[in-house]
């Protein structure tokens, strides 16, 4: 017995080192309100490989909109576990290949009456992780010549008939919202603007900069920010879960550059960005929610927008002003 404490702390570094340095860094979002079912871990083996021969390739793109089924019954389980979390996978797996043929957010969605898991892989072995969750997730995935690996496992032994969803769109802002995105003037002094979120469409599910979903239709600012300005903006006066995204310009592929869903309904929303491109540039501004908002009295929020360091026509700035800037 005095042995056994030496093996659990090691087996809990072997973990933690599996669970952390095998997982390729692809950025991805889950549900808020359905985090990562809380499971008994267990030590993963290393380097199995789910049955990718016999599976069919589906191409993806930018257009993608397919549902994919199956049934995993009676099948043979040729993987126990993943890399990038302590689940025991010992059902039989359901294997595609996707064959990504341009940048994309693909949003993938599983349903099942029994208890299956979703599973993206860079490479034809479990060591590959890169994405995963019990019902859905968006991954951003880089075009490349050899295909991802999407595996439907069965926690505990689980076996069943499944759909998978897989949806597709560029990252960034979509086209619909540049023209009509409402301008507003920033300066150093606070401005507060009161708007609601009912009956906005949902344009705007997940990118590369977010930890969730966000399935509610969102509210579109344009904000001119000079060179080395900085733009905060924050939500309250809501009763709905806010976010907040900011994106460096308005068409697809766009970057998002700051994001905030920290808290829960109520709870205050803030971030802020520096404009560091060397020259006057338009940022987008989106107040979003978690969950589609069902009525204009809890659609209802107050934005404010502060923008220090702006310059604006005919404004005379001091030297000392510019200096201020970089402190």
């Amino acid at each position: 017995m005095r042995f056994a404490p030496p093996f659990l702390a090691a087996a809990m570094l072997i973990f933690a080192w599996a669970v952390t340095s095998l997982a390729v860094p692809l950025p991805f979002a889950v549900p808020k309100d359905e985090p990562a079912p809380a499971r008994p871990m267990f030590l993963a083996p290393r380097g199995e490989t789910p049955p990718c021969g016999d599976a069919t390739t589906h191409a993806v793109t930018l257009a993608t909109a397919d549902t994919l089924s199956g049934d995993t019954t009676g099948g043979v389980s040729q993987v126990a576990g993943y890399a990038c979390v302590g689940w025991q996978e010992t059902g039989p797996e359901a294997v595609f290949l996707l064959d990504v043929q341009q940048d994309v957010n693909l949003h993938v969605r599983l349903a099942a009456e029994v208890d299956l898991d979703l599973f993206l892989l860079t490479d034809c072995d479990c060591d590959s992780c890169a994405a995963w969750h019990s019902t859905e997730f968006v991954v951003n995935l880089p075009s490349r010549a050899e295909p991802y690996v999407l595996v439907v496992d069965g926690y505990l032994g689980a076996a069943g008939p499944f759909t998978v969803e897989l949806y597709g769109y560029a990252a960034g802002p979509p086209p619909e919202v540049c023209a009509s995105a409402a301008d507003v003037a920033c300066g150093a002094e606070p401005v507060f603007l009161e708007d609601n979120l009912f009956a906005q469409p949902n344009q705007l599910l997940a990118d590369a900069c977010a930890t969730y979903l966000e399935w509610g239709g969102e509210q579109w600012y344009a904000i001119s920010l000079s060179d080395s300005a900085e733009v905060t903006a924050g939500i309250s006066d809501h009763f709905f879960d806010a976010a907040i995204w900011l994106f460096d310009d308005c068409e697809p592929g766009s970057a998002c550059v700051a994001f905030a869903d920290e808290t829960g309904v109520e709870g205050t929303e803030e971030l802020s960005h520096r404009n560091l491109t060397g020259a006057d540039h338009t940022y987008y501004l989106a107040v979003d929610a978690f969950h589609e908002v069902e009525s204009e009295s809890a659609g209802a929020y107050k934005l404010t927008l502060t923008c220090e360091g702006q310059i604006v026509a005919n404004e005379t700035t001091s030297f000392g002003d510019i200096k201020a800037m970089f402190r």
